[in-house]
């Protein structure tokens, strides 16, 4: 009993009757400090954003990579799944979009020319077919009448 290195048979934290408590008054504020980093981080990242900083710049990047290790480490303390957390906090996904954009396709715009190009053409054609289909029935009015 008196050794230095005997284990002990009940866990510190569960030894007292006010430990649940305890526990869940420290998880929460974890949890509020989690969500002021979050929120600290979103604003510093509209200001970039506002001052005309292009999406996946570094400074992004660092803001991002330092919440997502945050939010790794309560997950590890809380047993939170990554997935959940992400859910709770959406902040953190305008962060990725700002810090990892999707990258842009270049679209093809002779093909959007070709299509204008012929929209005209056969809208001229359209439109000169009726200008001609009612001077033939004006004329025909005219005959008919006349």
């Amino acid at each position: 009993m008196n050794q230095p290195n005997a284990e002990r048979t009940c866990s510190p934290a569960r030894s007292w009757p006010g430990a649940g408590l305890y526990e869940s008054v420290v998880q929460s504020w974890h949890w509020r400090r989690l969500r002021w980093a979050v929120v600290a981080a979103s604003e510093a990242a509209q200001g970039h954003e506002a001052n005309g900083l292009p999406p996946g710049s570094m400074e992004f990047k660092t803001l991002f990579d330092e919440v997502v290790r945050k939010v790794q480490v309560y997950s590890t303390e809380s047993g939170d799944p990554l997935d959940i957390l992400q859910a709770r906090l959406p902040a953190l996904c305008a962060l990725e979009r700002l810090a990892y954009p999707a990258p842009t396709v270049p679209r093809n715009k002779a093909g959007l020319t070709f299509g204008i190009l012929i929209v005209a053409l056969l809208g001229s054609l359209g439109m000169g077919a009726l200008i001609g289909f009612g001077a033939g029935m004006a004329h025909w009015i005219a005959r008919l009448f006349g």
